[in-house]
């Protein structure tokens, strides 16, 4: 294994030592870590990749105990911030990898900075909003993205999915895995939302409260986009675009891109033309929590 610490040896035997050397060269930014997002972390560290930037601005709270891999059993709620245990768990696995927390919400300089400074961006979170504002954000750049999401939409029924945008072949957008409501209401500030509902009425949907989110659920998603990141990186294969996980059947489907995405084809790789630095500038943005 030359150089290589003697820990990677069973990853080696995978990808080989340059697959290895490879992830050591890779910095990750992952924005959201929470229950989806701290497995995530987990698998990145453990590959041996070479730095990691979490971005979250959320506290751990009680509910997150079931979940969140590496937060202990005494660790205080409130004050304990998510990005401080997700660093924690890095160092307690792996100390080479470097890991720069950052306690800041998504539409802020801080997460912008980090994303723009990664070879590679994850995002985990449970809304439809940010997504959309952080697959804008990496098309600009051209950073590759790998989104994530798990789901409990009724008793009985869960899985999630993945969706891998990394070359401007496929995004979230041309692979239909956004609601173009919800991305609008959360685009839209309280008085514009305020106005739809005195038309339309308020979409019962819009008034649910958290919903079921357990470890064994999250820790496949996160699995499975760990998976695509490492044989992307170290070139075994192609990542799928789009992978769909039926946990209660199971089974796992993948999906085509539309051809003409605006996002993967007229705005990648061109910052100035996308703007999308105008979401900061957008107060009621900037106020709310990811």
């Amino acid at each position: 294994m030359s150089e290589l610490p003697k820990r990677y040896d069973r990853n080696i035997r995978l990808f080989g030592e340059e697959g290895q050397r490879k992830l050591r060269k890779t910095n990750v930014t992952i924005i959201g870590v929470g229950g989806l997002g701290s497995p995530l972390v987990q698998h990145l560290a453990l590959l041996g990749i070479g730095s990691m930037t979490p971005v979250d601005d959320e506290e751990l709270d009680e509910t997150n105990r079931n979940r969140f891999v590496g937060a202990k059993h005494d660790d205080p709620v409130p004050g304990s911030p998510k990005v401080t245990i997700a660093a924690r768990l890095v160092r307690e696995i792996d100390p080479r990898v470097a890991v720069t927390p950052v306690q800041a919400s998504l539409v802020s300089e801080e997460a912008f900075a980090a994303v723009k400074q990664a070879d590679w961006v994850f995002g985990c979170f449970d809304e439809d909003g940010p997504r959309s504002i952080l697959n804008e954000l990496c098309a600009a750049y051209a950073k590759p993205y790998v989104d994530l999401a798990s789901d409990v939409p009724e008793p009985g029924v869960y899985g999630g999915r993945i969706c891998v945008a990394w070359d401007g072949g496929g995004c979230l957008h041309c692979l239909d895995a956004l609601e173009a409501r919800d991305v609008q209401d959360y685009l839209s500030t309280e008085s514009e939302k305020a106005g739809r509902a005195a038309i339309y009425g308020i979409p019962q949907d819009a008034l649910r409260e958290a919903g079921p989110s357990v470890s064994p659920i999250n820790g496949v998603v996160a699995a499975l986009a760990a998976g695509e990141f490492m044989c992307a990186v170290t070139g075994m294969r192609p990542p799928q675009r789009l992978i769909n996980y039926y946990g209660h059947v199971p089974k796992l489907t993948t999906g085509k891109p539309k051809p003409d995405c605006y996002y993967c084809h007229s705005i990648r790789g061109k910052p100035d033309d996308a703007d999308v630095e105008r979401f900061l500038r957008m107060p009621h943005l900037r106020q709310r929590k990811h």
